[in-house]
């Protein structure tokens, strides 16, 4: 039976996956971690909570909350640089519980806690390198254009 997120959440009141994509690298790796997720409800979400949401576009995602505002939550990979404004009707549940390695963890453990002030707290650092590599990469091709070898007869 292949049931869809929100109905699992709503029937069974939590859904387990792993995850896909290397958005949350490098709490989440891709195909190896798995998560659970439960339905948010009431729940109004915090700063550094993970949401799964549903873009209009059927697309699922599982970011961080980096800032709360009325009506909408403002989101980011731990891994990506960009924002997404994100409405509170888009949300469907928030990661209460995650296996790395096997191991449990919870959100509420002090090194999930340290991690992610951490990881949030060298955003400004990590941006910087980010994008100055991005930089030097581009100078770099400019400089020295790959020269696409033609085969030879």
């Amino acid at each position: 039976m292949n049931r869809n997120i929100e109905e699992q959440l709503e029937t069974e009141g939590f859904y387990v996956s792993t995850t896909v994509g290397w958005s949350m690298f490098p709490m989440l790796r891709n195909r190896r971690d798995r998560v659970v997720i439960r339905p948010i409800g009431e729940k109004r979400l915090k700063r550094f909570d993970l949401p799964l949401y549903r873009r209009p576009d059927g697309k699922y995602i599982l970011h961080r909350v980096i800032g709360v505002r009325d009506g909408h939550y403002i989101i980011r990979g731990d891994n990506t640089y960009r924002k997404e404004y994100v409405p509170a009707e888009w949300i469907l549940g928030y990661v209460d519980e995650f296996y790395r390695n096997g191991k449990h963890k919870t959100v509420q453990g002090k090194g999930y806690r340290f991690y992610v002030r951490l990881w949030n707290l060298l955003y400004p650092l990590r941006f910087l390198v980010f994008h100055g590599l991005l930089f030097f990469y581009r100078i770099r091709k400019k400089i020295f254009p790959n020269k696409k070898k033609t085969p030879s007869a």
